[in-house]
C-alpha cells in the first residue's frame, strides 16, 4: 500500500514485504547523494526519522499484519511520509530538455536541466527582476 505521484511507479517502501532490506536500500540511496539529490535537508531528516521508526516497529523480518492495530496506523503513516517525500524528490530530479534560441541568434541549442534546477533558475530570475524594479509595471517608462 503506497501512494506516490505516478500511478505506474513502484513505492519506495512497501511494508507488506520484509522491511530491513528496503530500509537499507533507501539509506544507501540517500547516502550516495545522487538518487535523491533534490531532497532538502529537512525532508531528508524526516525520511531518516520515519525509516528508523518503521524499522523499530517492524523489526528485521516482521510484516505489517503482525503488529497491533494502533502500531499499524503509525507505520502506515510513516510509510506514506517516506513514499511522498521520495516520490517528490524523484519527480524533481527528472531531466527536462528544451530547444531554445538565444536572442539575436538563429542557432538553436538544446538546454537540459532538472525540474528543481529550472525552478531555482526561475526563482533567481524573478528575484533579479524584483531587485531591479522591472517586475512592477508602474516603474516602466
Amino acid at each position: 500500500m503506497a501512494v506516490i505521484g505516478h500511478a505506474h511507479a513502484a513505492p519506495a517502501l512497501d511494508t507488506s514485504l520484509p522491511t530491513a532490506a528496503q530500509i537499507q536500500r533507501i539509506h544507501a540511496d540517500l547516502a550516495d547523494h545522487k538518487t535523491y539529490s533534490e531532497l532538502s535537508q529537512g525532508d531528508r531528516a524526516q525520511v531518516v526519522n520515519a525509516l528508523s521508526r518503521i524499522g523499530g516497529a517492524l523489526g528485521d523480518d516482521a510484516v505489517l499484519s503482525s503488529l497491533h492495530p494502533s502500531a499499524q496506523v503509525d507505520v502506515v503513516n510513516d510509510q506514506e511520509l517516506v513514499n511522498t517525500l521520495l516520490a517528490r524528490a524523484r519527480a524533481d530530479s527528472r531531466l527536462v530538455c528544451r530547444r531554445e534560441q538565444a536572442t539575436g541568434s538563429n542557432r538553436i541549442q538544446t538546454v537540459c536541466m532538472t525540474v528543481a534546477e529550472r525552478a531555482a533558475a526561475r526563482e533567481r530570475s524573478m528575484e533579479a527582476m524584483r531587485k531591479t524594479g522591472f517586475s512592477q509595471p508602474e516603474n516602466r517608462p
